[in-house]
């Protein structure tokens, strides 16, 4: 085959990709959006992270919800960049979880959940000496997880 031709073939082929990629979107003509679920091909996200209040003295446990993540996926939590624990999201994307400051200095901390780099959301809190103690909202579940890491020794008593 010649060069000519052979370009033309190819040009016919590519103009009939283009046009069958186009005949296989008209079922969704008309269709909202969420019809097609672009969200999970092109894995868009838009998290949102909240906290029940935004400062609190050192030992206050701060409870975090976090929405508009990836279903059903392991969520990291990071303290200033470090990793302190992991939770579940649920079905629709949801998590919560405690952050227990016992032992931190006052500062400000910038907790984030993540799951991945599309879907990562991040609060601020921070530790004021001079601040009331923050206790969760009634209700509130989920792991806790500690600013600092901490163990618990079991208590030992010579009889």
């Amino acid at each position: 085959m010649s060069r000519l031709k052979q370009e033309i073939v190819i040009r016919i082929a590519l103009t009939l990709v283009v046009l069958l990629a186009g005949v296989a979107l008209v079922p969704f003509i008309g269709q909202p959006m969420k019809a097609i679920g672009w969200e999970l091909f092109a894995g868009v996200y838009s998290p949102v992270l909240d906290v029940n209040e935004p400062s609190g003295a050192p030992g206050s446990v701060f409870a975090f919800t976090g929405s508009g993540y990836p279903a059903n996926s392991m969520a990291t939590v990071y303290v200033n960049g470090n990793p302190v624990g992991a939770v579940m999201t649920d079905p629709a994307g949801a998590a919560s979880f405690l952050l227990d400051t016992f032992g931190a200095a006052p500062d400000q901390y910038n907790v984030t959940l993540e799951v991945d780099i599309n879907a990562s959301a991040t609060q601020s809190i921070e530790l004021v000496a001079d601040g009331t103690i923050v206790t969760p909202p009634p209700g509130s579940s989920g792991e806790t997880f500690f600013i600092n890491y901490i163990v618990f020794l079991p208590n030992i008593q010579k009889q």
